[in-house]
């Protein structure tokens, strides 16, 4: 049995919803995108602080310059 799906009666959008909806999903992927890097950094300043200040030490870091460094790094876009 072969089934057939009859394209004549389907209802196509007029020219330019696409582009309006394009638009309109722009400042939510922007959202999303910002959460998510927001959850990733959030995550990283937390095992930084987990770590001891000698290991921090080892890798340059004071306990104090833990966030700031994400701070400007999301300042800067880095």
């Amino acid at each position: 049995m072969q089934a057939s799906i009859n394209t004549n009666s389907i209802v196509r959008a007029p020219h330019g919803i696409g582009s309006a909806f394009s638009r309109l999903a722009k400042p939510a992927t922007r959202a999303a995108h910002w959460m998510r890097e927001r959850s990733q950094r959030r995550q990283v300043i937390n095992e930084l602080d987990r770590l001891s200040d000698r290991e921090l030490a080892d890798i340059g870091l004071a306990r104090g310059d833990i966030r700031s460094v994400f701070i400007g790094a999301a300042i800067t876009g880095r």
